[in-house]
């Protein structure tokens, strides 16, 4: 009969340690949730893998994800301050942010709407791409992933923006 490992929580950094961290994780995905498990469930019998506990470091380590519903209002509340400077250049027309495209340049072809319940949407008409608040227009100017775009926004706005 083999001696299963101890499922205590050790305090050392040792991959049972990040799995009970990643495991206390409230911000942590579904996806996330269950590829954790998992590992539990293996690192019961058998040794992670090296590659398998860098994994579950990350996982345990990652700075927590942003609140994009605090964010997406902060920037609705003040958006044609952020929308001068995340696109230059562009002006109001009507109840719409108009600008050449993502780059910010004079022009018609990218719009974001300023009022209304869809206040946040935008469109570049010229190559099709689009989204739904302020969050994925940060995104798609920066071209930094969603949760870093997040961040920051939420730096240009002064909010923490983190739950």
């Amino acid at each position: 009969m083999t001696a299963q490992p101890d499922m205590g929580v050790p305090a050392d950094g040792t991959p049972l340690a990040h799995i009970a961290e990643a495991l206390a994780r409230r911000d942590l995905s579904p996806g996330a949730r269950a590829f954790v498990v998992d590992l539990r469930r293996k690192a019961s019998r058998w040794p992670l893998t090296p590659k398998q506990a860098e994994a579950v470091r990350r996982i345990a380590e990652a700075p927590p994800r942003p609140d994009y519903a605090a964010i997406n209002a902060a920037a609705l509340a003040r958006l044609p301050d952020v929308l001068a400077r995340l696109l230059p250049g562009g002006v109001v027309r009507g109840k719409e942010w108009e600008c050449a495209d993502l780059r910010g340049g004079a022009g018609s072809s990218l719009r974001v709407r300023l009022t209304g319940d869809r206040a946040g949407c935008w469109c570049d008409f010229a190559t099709g791409q689009k989204g739904g608040d302020p969050v994925s227009l940060a995104a798609a100017v920066t071209g930094l992933p969603p949760d870093e775009a997040a961040r920051g926004l939420a730096r240009m706005l002064g909010t923490e923006g983190s739950r």
